[in-house]
């Protein structure tokens, strides 16, 4: 038999088989097979792709290729998004003009943080939360100065006394716990609170640490937490007990979605200690009132006494150093879009201004 070469053999039908349950002619059972494994192929591969593009994307973050545009993304978002005002706090910024009157001294005088923080409590302030650290010891008479305000703050119970602290880890061998360090004199009345804060790569902080495990088996509160639960006498009594275990749980106030706090919720510290929490960036400089120390300061040497009606009442107010040289200072990242075109966002070592979304809905705040 002659051989047929394969240019000129018969095609098959594509059509080759009736289908035997509908009767219809031309082999629909194997075409329609055919179709879906083409089909089914076709998704295999975009997935595979999309993995492939999604492991590199990360990969490349990672190792800091997009940290310039994720910094401008960020700056961005920011600057167009609506303020959400924050009437509950307000910034008392120690900027450069009260640096250089103050002879760029730091640490800074104790004395002058005790007229600003006697001031702002006899003004009403809830909390008064300082964003600075009072490690070490300087002038006796400055430093008695600052702890008689804050034994007369405890004693009175008219507002409560918030200092930043640093938590500082200890390994010794197991999983990593911290110490918090100890502030410049043991009579000090005050809470601690850590202000450590998980920095990016590209020099933002998009989250936060609640909590962190503490050295005698419990939790240190960060300063956000220490100021929060300050808001009110119940909630700063219970959180040294809650903070004892990971079975404890604290009942802080809510911020709603309409401002202001109008209600408590009961939160875990299991929640707290879990992983880092996103941070919500409230808006640019100016989306939270802020004042200068300065003129603050001077009423209260002078004998001011705050009128009922002052913007302090009923407010935390926070207290931190802006001047260029602070170490309680951090700028946005140098090749910032909005870096360029403000003053730095308000911001202490725990940085920009914004809240923290509960896993219960409503917020807390980031400081």
């Amino acid at each position: 038999m002659p051989e047929v070469s394969a240019e000129r053999r018969p095609a098959w039908p594509a059509r080759r088989l009736d289908n035997p349950i509908t009767g219809d002619k031309g082999g629909g059972v194997i075409e329609g097979t055919s179709r879906r494994g083409a089909s089914a192929r076709r998704v295999a591969r975009a997935v595979a792709l999309g993995i492939l593009v999604s492991a590199l994307v990360t990969l490349l973050s990672r190792i800091g290729v997009f940290a310039g545009w994720e910094a401008r993304a960020v700056d961005t978002f920011v600057f167009l998004r609506e303020r959400r005002a924050g009437p509950e706090i307000v910034l008392v910024a120690i900027d450069d003009d009260d640096f250089q009157r103050l002879g760029e001294r730091q640490p800074l005088p104790r004395d002058y943080l005790a007229d600003l923080a006697e001031f702002l409590l006899e003004s009403g302030a809830r909390v008064v939360a300082m964003d600075i650290a009072a490690r070490v010891s300087t002038d006796p008479a400055a430093d008695a100065r600052l702890v008689a305000v804050s034994e007369r703050a405890a004693g009175s119970g008219r507002g409560r006394l918030v200092f930043a602290g640093t938590a500082r880890p200890r390994t010794e061998g197991g999983p990593e716990r911290y110490a918090m360090a100890e502030p410049f004199s043991a009579a000090l009345r005050a809470r601690l609170g850590f202000s450590n804060a998980p920095v990016g790569s590209e020099g933002v902080i998009r989250r936060m640490t609640p909590v962190l495990p503490s050295v005698d088996g419990g939790f240190l509160p960060s300063f956000a937490l220490a100021a929060l639960a300050g808001w009110d006498e119940a909630s700063s009594r219970a959180l040294d007990g809650a903070l004892r275990s990971a079975s404890g749980a604290l009942v802080l106030p809510i911020r709603i979605a309409g401002g202001g706090i109008d209600e408590r919720r009961a939160i875990s510290v299991a929640a707290l200690s879990g992983a880092p929490w996103r941070v919500d960036f409230a808006g640019p400089p100016g989306t939270i009132t802020a004042f200068p120390s300065g003129p603050l300061v001077q009423m209260a040497r002078s004998g001011v006494k705050p009128g009922a009606d002052n913007p302090f009442a009923g407010r935390i107010a926070i207290i931190g150093a802006t001047f260029a040289e602070s170490r309680d200072s951090t700028r946005r990242p140098r090749d910032s879009w909005l870096a360029r075109r403000s003053r730095p966002t308000w911001c202490t070592r725990s940085c920009p201004v914004g809240w923290a979304q509960l896993p219960t809905g409503g917020s807390i705040w980031r400081f």
